[in-house]
């Protein structure tokens, strides 16, 4: 069975805590903004040195990419990995990913954009 929505929720809130109370008003029910609201979660945790909790994120998103169906996919790779890739490159944010992030999503990254190597 191919993982949507639902799945993504669920997991969300049993491996992340917390993070799906951080959604917009506005993102709830909209898979895309929800998946960007989690995206903008682990940039905070990035910002904020929190490397292990950066980690969990990435692993999640690692996890539910083997299972997604094409819907969640898309939003996974578009408003997570795509967005995550274009963003800012501050130092924490790079010390993040080059020390945290599974390879596989950081090639993602680096195919998006150079910076991330």
């Amino acid at each position: 069975m191919e993982a949507g929505r639902a799945e993504f929720l669920a997991r969300l809130e049993a491996d992340c805590p917390g993070v799906v109370a951080t959604f917009g008003r506005y993102s709830a029910g909209f898979l895309h903004c929800e998946v960007a609201d989690f995206r903008r979660a682990t940039e905070q945790a990035m910002d904020a040195g929190h490397l292990w909790e950066a980690e969990r994120h990435f692993r999640l998103v690692e996890d539910l990419l083997v299972v997604a169906g094409p819907e969640l996919r898309n939003a996974l790779e578009v408003s997570y990995l795509e967005d995550l890739a274009l963003g800012e490159c501050t130092p924490a944010r790079c010390r993040a990913i080059k020390e945290r992030m599974p390879l596989k999503l950081r090639q993602v990254l680096i195919g998006h954009d150079e910076k991330w190597r």
